[in-house]
């Protein structure tokens, strides 16, 4: 078998982006998608991103699968959804605004701008739901931290620190991850220092990727839902990842003062493109 695919980023998280309109990639042999995902033995990746026909032409443009590199599958990815959308604008499968079908429901991206594999793609985020304010979880060496739990499309428990340099998010986030308070499924956690007069800076320990992510879109949509709700942050907020690059998130408060109409904004690029024989990493040609 052989795979053409792209390789993306969105503000720092990257993908491996395969059109599959034809359904013939193995999404459901994790080992395989362990083995493309590896920065050592294969092309290397947060995640692979597949892109399959509508199942109804009425509801969404196209189908979004989205694989963890340990070959699990998530429901949601904020920043693959906004690389999906310029994958497709640039190929043709979708327009300026795109209904996106994913595991947590249809999405809406559009095009803001896009050049040369180059772009800046919004996307409206699923509703947050599941809310708990305050989750208390226990650290390593007696410690404790307060969370701010809700779902984005993938759990999110977002934790506010004074200085997000000084956090050892493998394992704070790994302790709070894995936590019983989040069992069975588990969730991605954000750690988060607020600053005056800039973007906030986030790090993001994500699951699956099993390590920090140079960036991640569903957390920074948590961040901005726990920053409006618990710390009374006005929208939008500008929030800066470990990649350095910047994801604005916004929203509006309804009458329940619960943040909703979640939208994500930023930038998402081409890396390169390729093709790939199976059998060059599992000795066969299935």
């Amino acid at each position: 078998m052989t795979i053409s695919f792209t390789k993306m980023h969105g503000a720092g998280n990257d993908f491996i982006v395969i059109d599959d309109r034809h359904e013939r990639f193995p999404d459901h042999d994790a080992a395989f998608v362990r083995q493309i995902a590896g920065r050592r033995t294969g092309i290397g990746c947060e995640g692979v991103i597949i892109l399959r026909p509508a199942l109804n032409d009425a509801e969404c443009d196209y189908r979004m699968i989205f694989l963890n590199p340990d070959g699990s599958r998530a429901s949601m990815c904020g920043n693959a959804t906004r690389c999906l959308a310029l994958f497709a604008f640039d190929n043709g499968t979708g327009g300026r605004v795109q209904r996106i079908g994913t595991d947590a429901g249809v999405v809406i991206a559009e095009i803001l701008t896009a050049s040369a594999g180059f772009g800046s793609v919004c996307v409206q985020m699923p509703p947050p739901h599941g809310r708990r304010e305050s989750v208390r979880v226990a650290l390593p060496n007696g410690r404790g931290v307060d969370c701010f739990y809700v779902d984005t499309g993938v759990p999110h428990a977002v934790v506010f620190v004074d200085d997000v340099t000084a956090i050892d998010v493998a394992v704070d986030g790994r302790a709070i991850r894995t936590a019983e308070a989040f069992a069975p499924a588990g969730t991605n956690v954000d750690f988060v220092q607020i600053v005056q007069d800039g973007p906030a800076l986030v790090r993001t320990y994500e699951r699956g990727v099993e390590a920090e992510s140079g960036a991640c879109g569903t957390g920074a949509a948590a961040v901005g839902v726990a920053m409006a709700e618990s710390r009374r942050q006005s929208l939008p907020v500008s929030l800066q990842f470990s990649s350095g690059e910047i994801l604005v998130v916004n929203g509006q408060m309804n009458a329940s003062g619960l943040c909703d109409g979640v939208r994500l904004t930023g930038p998402a690029r081409k890396v390169f493109e390729g093709r790939l024989l199976k059998r060059w990493l599992t000795d066969e040609d299935a």
